[in-house]
């Protein structure tokens, strides 16, 4: 337990492509601005505060989106709201999807999701990648789920990536065909959002 928490403490912040560089340097340029806009037109004060203290805020939330939209994100996430939450990735992908996890016992799937008229059984996998990868028993929990719930095809996700007994085990499946969506496969899905 205090080995899982001392990883935590040292996640660093999870930054694409320099964002937080630009919108540092899209706040100095808004308030040398402004600044400037409040000796050239002698603004009001008031109004000036108004509008930076409303600067911050929008920052602020692009921010919190832009970290909802990360991995890091769903690393902090609970295996429930995991699931939750590829209800919207899925949703954000054109699939229809539902929660089934939230009814107690799920047989196997988590989550039903439809695409181009195919049911999908979703066997989520929440892990620190670090320390866990996800085998082959999530694949037969899939399979149930798929032929509990009728459904044509069966998938897992995961934050984490697969051993190579759950990757032998998907491909060998010939009653119900079974994808595996690792880390780099997500991270593409939670793109859409």
């Amino acid at each position: 337990m205090v080995n899982k928490q001392l990883r935590k403490a040292r996640r660093r912040p999870h930054t694409r492509g320099g964002k937080v560089t630009n919108w540092a340097g899209t706040s100095a340029v808004f308030m040398v601005v402004m600044s400037l806009a409040f000796l050239r037109f002698q603004l009001n004060e008031w109004l000036v505060a108004s509008l930076a203290v409303l600067f911050v805020l929008l920052i602020y939330l692009a921010k919190r989106y832009e970290h909802q939209r990360s991995m890091a994100h769903v690393d902090e996430m609970s295996g429930h709201d995991f699931e939750r939450y590829l209800v919207k990735v899925f949703r954000a992908n054109g699939y229809t999807a539902e929660l089934i996890g939230d009814r107690g016992a799920d047989f196997g799937a988590d989550l039903i999701c439809q695409k181009n008229g195919i049911r999908y059984a979703v066997q989520a996998k929440n892990y620190d990648r670090t320390v866990h990868k996800v085998g082959n028993d999530a694949v037969q929990q899939a399979i149930a789920g798929a032929t509990y719930y009728d459904c044509g095809e069966a998938m897992v996700v995961t934050n984490s990536h697969f051993t190579s007994a759950a990757r032998q085990q998907a491909q060998a499946s010939q009653v119900i065909p079974v994808t595996l969506i690792g880390r780099d496969q997500l991270k593409r899905m939670i793109k859409h959002l």
